[in-house]
């Protein structure tokens, strides 16, 4: 006769140790998630530039409308007022993407403001010498407030 093994088998114990290692990550996971880099607050700041005129146009709307540049090294700035009204330090993000995104340089894309904090970051157009292609090019300037 077989005797029963009063213990637990390998595959419940295998399950068992899977189990409390998924648990232990995902919380683990949703702890840095909510805790550690959570969204505070998202902009998305609409950008559009016209390359190759003659003239210079400039929109002071507050989207990132630079308007009309001239072809060969057509220059233009614009400035976005941020300000922090958190009590706690932020870091704050900006991303540009789209057709508009080689045009667009941003003075300093990344860093912290503390509580109550006003800043001007610069935000510039640039058509690159020797560019003749005309056209609309838009894009997206992404502003991220993340808990650091």
């Amino acid at each position: 006769m077989k005797s029963k093994s009063k213990g637990l088998s390998l595959r419940t114990t295998t399950a068992l140790i899977l189990i409390i290692f998924l648990l232990g990550m995902g919380g683990t996971a949703w702890y840095y998630a909510l805790y550690k880099v959570a969204y505070i607050q998202v902009f998305d700041i609409e950008i559009k530039i016209v390359p190759g005129s003659k003239a210079i146009g400039f929109n002071a709307d507050p989207t990132l409308h630079f308007g009309k540049l001239p072809e060969v090294g057509g220059k233009a700035e614009k400035e976005l007022n941020l300000f922090n009204d958190w009590d706690i330090p932020l870091l704050l993000m900006i991303r540009v993407k789209g057709d508009a995104a080689p045009f667009i340089s941003v003075e300093n894309n990344t860093f912290i403001m503390q509580p109550k904090e006003f800043r001007k970051i610069k935000v510039y157009a640039v058509v690159p010498e020797g560019f003749n292609k005309t056209g609309i090019y838009t894009g997206e300037a992404k502003v991220m407030f993340l808990r650091p």
